[in-house]
């Protein structure tokens, strides 16, 4: 953290920049324009502090590595420097007087923008009170209008107008000297009365949901989050470790975790884990759904149940499953018949699609959860792909429906 010196220490910094990285070295003051200084005629940079201004930014901010979490008041002063940078010839009067001037001037503004951030590896050209500041000393030129530096250079009544650029510096940071207060040690607690029990925690995150079909093998788990009832999701995360329940949309599961980057649960039917029935209108129906992990915890004297930490919800899409087609070829006019789960919802749109026909659930002769039936329309001999769509959600089961010719 720098103290009162730090504005000096940028000026001489910027001299010390301009110094020794200039192609063509001149000497540097750091002066106003109007002020005559001794044995400095000829070719120079001048550098002129004009403006001081506080920075919005940082405005009454401490800094992240400096005081305690517990202490309050006096966070550094941020400010914002503003430069004059005004390049002289050898002499004012020659014919190219200017074009030198013009040269000088470019020469130390290509400096300034190759170095536009002053970092600690500047050994030779940062000065010691800048050492170890946190924020880096930056440089911008600044857009300014020939109005606004006329106004500049009138304001300094001894001064011939010069050719000159604008640059503002950021951040300067100065160190409070006013002494932290820090908060007042908390007493014995009392022996009887309410607590605030405290307990430190890690919420847990869900990062990805896969899903692992019974027919696949142990090893292989799918990134698309379709799955059917009966299949088993995988929930990817952090902080998982202590989770005790996973809720699917409005639906209740125990859960044993096994590792803190990974949970499992299989997609029920009618039954909870334990074998108890899940009321009809809490079962999973086609369509989105949410999964959200829960940390159950005990606080309080006794230990009370408490409703614990929740992770973020996470989609995944509740698909209708295919497992057997039935067809009937030989009446007239043919059936087929669907066996499955999550086939036919009354209070949304089922359909099912027979190639590039479909039937609608209002055509179907059996239509519940498990098994719909319908008339086949007319259909030339081939293969045939059966699809069952409920809610939107489409059966993910590769089933095929052969026409003899």
């Amino acid at each position: 953290m720098s103290d009162f010196r730090a504005i000096a220490g940028v000026s001489a910094s910027l001299r010390n920049l301009l110094l020794d990285r200039m192609e063509q070295p001149v000497p540097v003051t750091i002066a106003p324009p109007d002020v005559e200084i001794a044995d400095t005629t000829g070719r120079r940079i001048n550098l002129y502090l004009y403006q001081v201004t506080e920075n919005n930014y940082l405005k009454h901010q401490e800094l992240p590595t400096q005081g305690h979490p517990g202490t309050y008041g006096y966070p550094p002063l941020a400010l914002n420097l503003h430069y004059l940078l005004t390049a002289y010839g050898e002499t004012e009067t020659a014919g190219d007087a200017d074009l030198q001037a013009q040269q000088i001037l470019g020469d130390a503004m290509r400096v300034l923008h190759d170095f536009a951030i002053l970092t600690p590896e500047l050994t030779n050209v940062l000065d010691p009170g800048l050492v170890g500041a946190f924020e880096k000393i930056k440089l911008t030129l600044q857009p300014a209008s020939l109005d606004e530096v006329t106004k500049l250079w009138t304001a300094m009544p001894q001064a011939n107008f010069r050719r000159s650029a604008l640059y503002e510096v950021s951040v300067v940071q100065i160190e409070s000297q006013r002494l932290r207060s820090f908060p007042q040690a908390v007493g014995e607690l009392p022996e009887q009365g309410p607590r605030v029990y405290v307990l430190p925690f890690r919420s847990p995150q869900i990062q990805e949901v896969w899903v692992q079909r019974p027919e696949d093998p142990p090893d292989r788990e799918r990134r698309i989050a379709y799955a059917r009832i009966g299949d088993t999701l995988i929930l990817r995360g952090r902080n998982l470790a202590e989770t005790t329940k996973i809720m699917l949309s409005g639906l209740e599961l125990l859960v044993t975790p096994t590792a803190a980057d990974r949970l499992t649960v299989q997609i029920p039917d009618q039954l909870f884990p334990d074998g108890s029935m899940i009321p009809p209108e809490q079962r999973l129906q086609p369509g989105p759904q949410t999964v959200r992990a829960v940390q159950e915890v005990l606080m309080g004297e006794p230990p009370l149940p408490h409703r614990g930490f929740q992770s973020n919800l996470a989609v995944w899409l509740l698909v209708p499953q295919i497992t057997t087609l039935v067809p009937s070829l030989g009446t007239v006019p043919a059936t087929l018949t669907v066996n499955g789960s999550r086939l036919f919802r009354t209070d949304t749109e089922s359909l099912t699609l027979v190639g590039d026909q479909i039937i609608r659930a209002e055509d179907y002769t059996t239509a519940t959860d498990t098994s719909i039936a319908f008339d086949l329309p007319a259909l030339s001999s081939g293969l045939y792909g059966v699809r069952v769509r409920v809610n939107g959600a489409e059966s993910i089961d590769l089933q095929t429906l052969t026409i003899p010719p």
